[in-house]
C-alpha cells in the first residue's frame, strides 16, 4: 500500500504544484482488540510448546487436575495439525483483522475517496477529479 501512496503523492505534487505544504500518508489504525490478541497468542504458543516438551508430567503440577484433559490427548494424536493451528492459522486469522487494506484520501480533513467504502483502489482520474471538485487547480 505504501508504494501506491508514494506514486499518488508524486502525481499530485506534479499535477497540482504548490497547492499544499505536504502530502502525508499513514497506516489505517487496526482495531484495538488486535493489540491484546498478540500476547494471548504468544501465551497459547508457549503453553503448546511446554506441553510438547514436558509431556504428561506437567499435569501433576496443575492444582485440581488428576489426569490430562481430553484436548491434550487430541493434540498428541495430531501433532502436525496442532502445530499448524497454533503457529500458523490462529496468528494469521488475527492478523487479517489488523490489516484493513484501507486506502483513504482526505483533503482538509474531508474524505474524497475511500477504498473501505468502494471496495477497490481509486484510479488517477477519480482522484484528480475529486481534487478539482474540492477547488484545486491543475498546473497552477
Amino acid at each position: 500500500m505504501k508504494a501506491n501512496f508514494l506514486r499518488l503523492r508524486e502525481l499530485l505534487q506534479s499535477e497540482f504544484p504548490g497547492q499544499w505544504d505536504s502530502i502525508q500518508g499513514d497506516n489505517y489504525p487496526a482495531p484495538e482488540w488486535t493489540s491484546y490478541a498478540s500476547p494471548v497468542i504468544s501465551a497459547i504458543q508457549m503453553f503448546a510448546m511446554v506441553l510438547v516438551l514436558v509431556g504428561d508430567s506437567i499435569w501433576t503440577y496443575v492444582p485440581g487436575v488428576r489426569r490430562p484433559p481430553e484436548f491434550y490427548y487430541k493434540m498428541k494424536e495430531n501433532p502436525a495439525l496442532t502445530f499448524i493451528i497454533v503457529f500458523l492459522v490462529i496468528p494469521s486469522y488475527v492478523q487479517s483483522f489488523a490489516n484493513s487494506g484501507a486506502f483513504e484520501v482526505y483533503v482538509d480533513k474531508k474524505l474524497i475517496f475511500s477504498k473501505l467504502e468502494t471496495g477497490r483502489m481509486p484510479n488517477v482520474a477519480e482522484i484528480v477529479r475529486s481534487l478539482e471538485n474540492a477547488g484545486f487547480k491543475r498546473g497552477a
